[in-house]
């Protein structure tokens, strides 16, 4: 499945998708880059004169064995930092507790942002249901309009014009300037239903484009060696060829939008390659001289120990009995 461009799907009522798009994006920037209001961080202060003298004499301070006091192990005061036992990856490890806190902060504002992101896309959705609806709504009182006014038009085209101006002029220039009005409001309804089938086609065509996203989210988490760029078009090609020996058209390949078909498929072709292999295999076994024991002799041929597994697998062409006829080459 390729990616396809986003159509502009041109003006909407209520929260458009690129604007809903741009509020989720805005909500999962990086909380360590925003601002120090935000991040709970005390800015760092600048330190005192007298501190700076303190400082320079502690630099001057050191052991016998030339070393200075403290160290990695230790915090600003010299003691050592409080350390606490967590569980990372189902370990238990111990961590200092000011790196488990601020862990556990950052974890809190990441938690605070995709639950926003996801009142936001909920909302943003609501809204676009709720213009969908609408915009339905409006075609279809559009179309009862066209219908009625085209009743009305047909009617008045029945009217002897000549007879009334000659009997009524008044009238008779009353019902054309009506035909005239009636005419141009047709027109209207028709090209605002033009407008809206427009509308709903660009929809469509984003809602396609949304599910072809999803289908292939689904498809990477089902197939994750398919992160890999070069693996996923290796196979992908071998896919087609696949489909292509077994009547399926260009087509319908391109037009496959469902992962749960791509991934049975896959399946299928490495069965397919597996019970391949394995009649390759039992076919070497088959034309291989059968030993011959000596009098005496207690061994039996390697060659006969791999006729019975190939036999199973001739009757039964389970993927465990190949791997068993797998099992007696190695």
């Amino acid at each position: 499945m390729d990616e396809l461009d986003t159509p502009d799907a041109g003006p909407s009522e209520g929260l458009s998708v690129n604007q809903a798009a741009e509020a989720f994006s805005s909500l999962l920037d990086d909380p360590d880059t925003a601002d120090n209001g935000d991040s709970g961080v005390e800015p760092k202060k600048e330190p005192a004169a007298g501190a700076a003298a303190d400082t320079d004499a502690g630099e001057d301070a050191r052991d016998d064995d030339g070393d200075k006091p403290g160290g990695d192990a230790t915090q600003g005061d010299g003691t050592a930092p409080q350390m606490i036992t967590v569980k990372i990856d189902g370990k238990e490890v111990e961590v200092p507790l000011a790196e488990a806190i601020a862990g556990y902060q950052r974890q809190q504002d990441y938690t605070r942002k995709t639950t926003e992101a996801a009142e936001v896309r909920k909302t943003a959705e609501t809204e676009i249901a709720q213009a969908r609806s609408e915009r339905q709504h409006h075609a279809q009182s559009l179309v009862r309009i066209q219908h009625q006014l085209e009743g009305l038009l047909q009617e008045q085209q029945q009217i002897d014009f000549q007879a009334l101006i000659d009997s009524d002029p008044q009238e008779a220039l009353r019902q054309q300037h009506l035909y005239q009005k009636r005419q141009a409001a047709l027109q209207q309804a028709v090209q605002a239903q033009d407008q809206i089938r427009a509308l709903d086609q660009a929809d469509q065509q984003q809602q396609f484009v949304e599910h072809i996203r999803g289908q292939q989210e689904q498809l990477l988490a089902k197939i994750p060696e398919w992160k890999d760029n070069a693996v996923f078009k290796a196979e992908m090609g071998q896919l087609r060829e696949y489909l292509t020996s077994h009547g399926y058209t260009a087509a319908e390949i391109e037009n496959v939008a469902d992962h749960r078909a791509i991934v049975n498929v896959r399946k299928a072709m490495q069965f397919d390659r597996l019970m391949a292999d394995a009649a390759k295999a039992a076919k070497k076994i088959a034309n291989t001289p059968k030993r011959v024991a000596t009098p005496g002799s207690t061994e039996t041929g390697a060659v006969d120990q791999r006729v019975a597994p190939f036999k199973r697998l001739k009757q039964s062409g389970s993927v465990r009995d190949a791997a068993a006829v797998f099992e007696t080459l190695l």
